[in-house]
């Protein structure tokens, strides 16, 4: 049985730790200069939500308007270079179909000739099917046979 007295204090520290969540476990020391800084650093944004006369943002309130996203030259140099890009591709003859088929089956079948000939270089392939063990047994009398 549990002593009254070892309840009673698992009780209270069961009561105090939820309530130690809401204060902070460090003192007033913490050094508010570091938000000040970056809440200064930060640029001001003009907002597109729409607010009530107090100065409220309201909820749900589609914008009235979309954000500038790009200048009107920032988004014709981009067509521009887009432009380019397009007719670089265009001037560039494409690759022939039949021409690039006979191409990789030839790498096709010089990459099966090379593992062909790796597969023979095998220590396997060179010992004949009948010295192959066949079994845990064959194998632990091959060992204990020192071959």
């Amino acid at each position: 049985m549990i002593p009254l007295s070892l309840l009673r204090t698992l009780a209270v520290c069961c009561a105090i730790v939820p309530a130690a969540g809401c204060q902070s476990f460090f003192g007033d020391d913490e050094d508010t200069s570091v938000g000040a800084m970056r809440l200064a650093a930060a640029p001001a944004v003009p907002s597109a939500q729409r607010r009530d006369e107090d100065g409220f943002p309201l909820l749900g309130a589609v914008p009235r308007a979309a954000a500038p996203q790009l200048t009107d030259a920032e988004a014709q140099a981009g067509q521009a270079q887009l432009g380019a890009m397009a007719q670089q591709r265009a001037a560039t003859p494409p690759s022939s179909g039949p021409a690039q088929v006979a191409r990789l089956q030839a790498l096709r079948q010089q990459q099966a000739a090379e593992v062909d000939a790796a597969l023979a270089r095998r220590p396997e392939a060179q010992q004949p099917a009948a010295s192959r063990p066949q079994s845990p047994e064959d194998v632990l009398r091959q060992i204990e046979a020192g071959e």
